[in-house]
């Protein structure tokens, strides 16, 4: 099911908050890497690292969750990263583990280094076909 964007509304001028249709307070938060579907969400403010995880699709089946991370501004300007061990949360359920996110929180679910190995041998693997096909069309005559 796709996820629908809402129609939202800022709330003064410099705010970070979004009221949509219904007047729900939403926050805007952006979540990249190995989920189904990365991109920008308007997410009720009071949502959790798991529930926008949840929205996006899941991880993928090689997301390194050992190690997820929120990218947050602070007021001072200064940026913070906070690792996340959803892993952890899985096997324990420990709520306490999972953060409340914050407006423009960017969340970075990494890939496994299986995935990377994965990755390199699929690129090997077109290169060898094309390879192939020149080969049979070009150079076996």
């Amino acid at each position: 099911m796709p996820y629908k964007i809402p129609q939202v509304t800022r709330v003064g001028e410099g705010s970070k908050y979004y009221l949509n249709e219904s007047n729900e307070l939403l926050i805007r938060v952006n979540i990249w890497g190995r989920v189904s579907r990365p991109g920008q969400y308007y997410v009720p403010a009071e949502t959790d690292l798991i529930s926008l995880m949840s929205l996006a699709g899941g991880p993928s089946s090689r997301s390194r969750l050992s190690d997820v991370r929120v990218v947050r501004e602070e007021d001072s300007g200064e940026q913070d990263v906070l690792n996340v061990n959803v892993r952890k949360y899985i096997k324990t359920g420990d709520k306490r583990l999972i953060p409340d996110l914050k407006p423009e929180d960017t969340v970075v679910v990494h890939g496994s280094g299986w995935q990377l190995v994965s990755d390199v041998a699929s690129v090997v693997g077109q290169f060898a076909i094309v390879a192939n096909v020149y080969y049979l069309f070009f150079l076996a005559k």
